[in-house]
């Protein structure tokens, strides 16, 4: 097959949830087909880091955009209220982007277009080629939630008019497409609601099992490990609650306890909790690997996304245990008390991870289960084939029409 595949961003280095997942299918997918990536320079690194996914043998497209993503602008915002788009959309409605888009049309025969999200969705007009939407996540989830957690009326009003104009770009947008892929069966049920039957798929989220292995030789005493964005506010709130309320009873049981914070672009707020006793905040690392390899537990406090977390699935291929609350896990095929701990009070959320730090035989049975799920569920090699299914699927039918 011959793919043009649409990509907000460059999909390297693997420093996030969202690249992670469009580079492994990249990798699956690549293998035996054509595939053309036509993506945005959003930060400096990128046009060193398509020659990552050029050795993958595929062609690459980066749109260049003064190295940087535009800004929330007055003409951001203005066209995100004309449009009645999201504004997170809006940012990414890069004339720039949409003309390389029209040009690779008319010189190349695609079999098929995939857009990566709404930020590409917003250009499925340009073509009647076959097209599937990748969703990594249910925005207006996100958003609602969001609502929910503030109290300041502002950011109440402004998160709610996001998620109003997510769901305006779920039920009128989605159904436009021939296929419209998620990561889990309660992400699939939003998308059902608007599209014609058997039009959404599941391709869940996965490991590279063979790159993430135990590897207990590096593993630290009584030290905790978050990994995320940490310029995306779901892991802003994730890694403060759990340094305000969990933390602290923890380290009363466990007074030399450590826990590290690593990601990218930490704001003010995640910065100042380095301040806190046993607290580090790494940054931007060049290899998230050795952080999973030196966790004693991996904690995923999470009260704010959607979609499935891939954090979680690397940690448990490495045999790490690990807690996480409901939202955290959300998605994922995973055994309470046997693959992973699950807790949501601060008060319970504190005494799993202690358990888990003074019993090193419970902690080797979870990780051992869960590495034994992930080998077999969440293998992005089989993933790869599920999309790539999904793709014939949608071609095969037009072709037939």
């Amino acid at each position: 097959m011959k793919i043009l595949f649409l990509s907000p961003t460059v999909p390297y280095p693997l420093t996030d949830g969202g690249r992670i997942r469009v580079f492994n299918l990249l990798k699956q997918i690549a293998l035996n087909n054509d595939i053309t990536l036509l993506a945005l320079q959003t930060q400096p690194s990128d046009a060193t880091s398509v020659t990552h996914i050029e050795q993958l043998g595929i062609k690459v497209h980066l749109v260049q955009n003064s190295a940087t993503l535009p800004r929330l602008s007055l003409r951001t915002l203005t066209s995100a209220c004309i449009n009645r788009q999201p504004i997170t959309v809006a940012r990414y409605n890069v004339p720039a982007y949409r003309q390389k888009l029209r040009e690779l049309l008319i010189s190349g025969t695609y079999d098929l277009v995939h857009y990566e999200m709404f930020h590409t969705a917003q250009f499925y007009n340009q073509t009647d080629l076959p097209s599937v939407l990748s969703q990594q996540n249910v925005d207006s989830a996100i958003w609602h939630r969001l609502t929910g957690e503030t109290k300041n009326i502002f950011y109440k009003c402004a998160y709610w008019t996001q998620q109003r104009a997510f769901q305006r770009y779920e039920r009128v947008l989605s159904s436009q497409f021939d296929a419209v892929t998620c990561t889990s069966d309660i992400d699939a049920k939003v998308f059902q609601q608007f599209c014609a039957d058997d039009v959404v798929k599941v391709i869940p989220n996965g490991v590279d099992v063979s790159h993430y292995q135990p590897d207990f030789e590096s593993e630290a005493p009584a030290h905790l490990i978050y990994i995320g964005s940490m310029d995306w506010y779901p892991n802003e709130d994730a890694v403060s609650f759990f340094a305000d309320e969990v933390l602290p009873q923890v380290q009363k049981n466990v007074p030399d306890v450590k826990f590290s914070i690593v990601g990218g672009n930490p704001s003010t707020q995640v910065q100042q909790l380095a301040d806190r006793e046993g607290v580090v905040v790494t940054g931007r690392v060049p290899e998230i690997k050795p952080y999973f390899a030196e966790a004693t537990v991996f904690v995923v406090p999470l009260r704010i996304g959607s979609g499935t977390r891939l954090k979680i699935l690397e940690a448990l291929a490495m045999g790490k245990a690990v807690v996480s609350t409901s939202v955290g896990a959300e998605g994922l095929i995973l055994r309470d008390g046997e693959e992973i701990l699950i807790a949501n009070d601060p008060k319970d959320f504190a005494e799993a991870v202690i358990k888990l730090l003074t019993d090193p035989s419970l902690r080797k049975q979870i990780g051992e289960k869960g590495r034994e799920r992930v080998e077999q569920d969440y293998d992005w090699r089989n993933i790869g084939k599920k999309l790539l299914t999904v793709y014939q699927s949608v071609i095969n039918k037009e072709s037939s029409t």
